[in-house]
């Protein structure tokens, strides 16, 4: 079976790159719909949190307020007088609309604060009745929705005196909380009191009625005390939803932030599409550059055959083709060297061989002597002549750029004192330091002795030069440690602008190396721009 080489190659070289953009883009889809549920737990969770810390604040203020009015109010309602006016407007703070004082089988005794209207007449009541036991703490009751015009929250007292204190509420601040979340296109929050009547939902009839949403599963785990996030039918909006909840633990009341579940994978979504895009983007550009790369590759291998098949027309059966598959463009290429075979000595190869061999020694020396041509043997940095080649090259062009020309401050009493191997080893040092510091196409160079030469290629402004030689300047005077030996140097710079009037190297490194004299004379340790 025969397959052409450059189909072969094709097909493996795009089966390799389909497999990790597949896995990548798999990956991506499934981190970014983990992202969005991973998210659902950072924040409505976190909001459910924050709701209930509010509202059981606003729990302990209100019984705190209802508590001590009622202590306070405790002799003015035996004397059958009201509250006093200053108390007003403490209770309105916590939406309290009256205060009834009831006898200890439940009858009403008095008003003492609010329209009587608002108050039962009896607590015992057999359609509006309200639980009499355990009314030693202030306390919230459910929501009650029978015997009255709309649903009505109240706080629930008994006194020393056996009175039982009963104050009928407003549930404002609670639908402030509520209507205060709204996110995405149905994402809102939910309030429930302990036994799943709605407080306070976006749904309007059911806030109105206090629906009783008890048999939704997140309500029942509120009920039950749990906090966290779940997912649930939500019976409101008509969809799968997945929520955060959380507990008020004063009343019992449950706080939920519930978003549609299609929402989150909206959001997904639109990741997902565009880690599509990039991954057939990505799939093309790999075929374009595959087919590229598998022609190269088997170009040369045509050339071969066809220039081979020149050598000799006379074919001999000297060697079968091998077995098994193999590419038609190795049928051929074996085809055209068993003619070449039979005309070519075994001493030609040998020869081959050993020109081959030749030529690699020739070429490696070339490099060796190429690179020592132009490099500083101490250092590695390009030499003089390579430095000043670069110049020349850029004045050829006529380009703007910048010349710094160094010379090392007291580096003859270096070598005096520790010997030449340490100057030369400080003289590594300062152009590694140096190096690291230079923008990638600009060229450090060892001029000579102590002197270097610094070519700024794209810096065509005086102000940006003469920063680059005074941040070199502070790093040559940085203490160097060499040999256990701590050497202090500095250096003086010259800057030099070419602006295209220099007409020669020559010229040009003149003026950088006047202005770094200048900077010599001048105290050293200094920049100067050449004028």
């Amino acid at each position: 079976m025969k397959l052409p080489f450059r189909h072969l190659l094709f097909l493996v070289m795009i089966l390799t790159s389909l497999i990790p953009i597949t896995a990548i883009s798999f990956w991506s889809a499934n981190s970014a719909l983990e992202n969005e549920y991973n998210m659902v737990h950072d924040k409505h969770l976190l909001l459910a949190q924050n709701i209930t810390k509010a509202l059981n604040r606003y729990a302990m203020d209100a019984l705190a307020i209802f508590t001590s009015v009622t202590n306070i109010s405790l002799q003015q309602a035996n004397q059958e007088q009201g509250i006093a006016e200053e108390m007003f407007s403490l209770l309105s703070t916590i939406d309290v609309v009256s205060i009834g004082v009831f006898d200890q089988h439940g009858q009403r005794e008095t008003v003492v604060y609010g329209s009587e209207q608002s108050q039962p007449h009896s607590l015992t009541d057999s359609v509006n009745s309200f639980d009499l036991s355990n009314l030693s703490q202030a306390h919230f009751t459910p929501i009650h929705k029978e015997g009255v015009v709309q649903p009505t929250l109240y706080m629930i007292r008994q006194t020393t005196d056996n009175r039982i204190w009963l104050a009928t509420m407003h549930a404002t601040y609670i639908k402030q909380l509520q209507s205060a979340i709204m996110f995405g296109q149905k994402g809102h929050a939910a309030i429930v009191d302990q036994q799943g009547n709605v407080l306070a939902h976006p749904n309007v009839q059911w806030q109105a009625e206090a629906k009783n949403i008890s048999k939704v599963s997140i309500v029942q785990q509120m009920m039950n005390g749990e906090s966290g996030v779940s997912q649930f039918y939500s019976p409101a909006v008509k969809a799968d939803m997945i929520a955060g909840f959380d507990v008020v633990p004063l009343t019992g009341w449950g706080v939920m932030i519930p978003q549609p579940i299609v929402e989150l994978d909206q959001r997904a979504f639109v990741v997902i599409k565009f880690t599509l895009l990039v991954a057939l983007i990505s799939l093309l550009v790999c075929s374009i550059f595959s087919w590229w790369i598998v022609g190269l590759i088997t170009r040369p291998i045509d050339i071969l055959t066809a220039k081979t098949r020149g050598i000799t027309d006379e074919v001999r059966d000297i060697h079968r083709h091998p077995r098994g598959i193999h590419t038609a463009e190795f049928a051929k290429l074996f085809d055209s060297f068993r003619q070449m075979s039979l005309e070519i000595k075994n001493g030609r190869e040998e020869l081959e061989v050993r020109v081959a061999d030749r030529t690699a020694d020739l070429a490696e020396a070339q490099a060796k002597a190429l690179h020592l041509a132009n490099h500083d043997t101490v250092t590695g940095l390009a030499n003089r002549v390579a430095i000043r080649g670069e110049i020349e090259s850029l004045l050829q062009q006529k380009k703007h750029f910048s010349l710094l020309f160094i010379d090392l401050d007291g580096f003859k009493s270096v070598n005096d004192r520790h010997g030449h191997r340490v100057g030369d080893e400080l003289l590594k040092s300062l152009a590694d330091k140096a190096n690291k510091h230079l923008f990638i196409h600009d060229i450090l160079a060892r001029y000579g002795g102590d002197e270097f030469v610094v070519l700024l290629p794209s810096m065509d402004s005086t102000t940006a030069a003469q920063c680059a030689a005074e941040k070199l300047l502070q790093l040559f005077s940085e203490p160097v440690i060499i040999e256990d030996k701590v050497i202090a140097i500095s250096a003086c710079i010259g800057v030099a602008l070419s602006t295209g009037l220099d007409k020669d190297t020559d010229s040009l490194i003149h003026r950088a190396d006047t202005a770094m004299y200048l900077a010599k004379h001048q105290g050293k340790n200094k920049v100067m721009v050449a004028s």
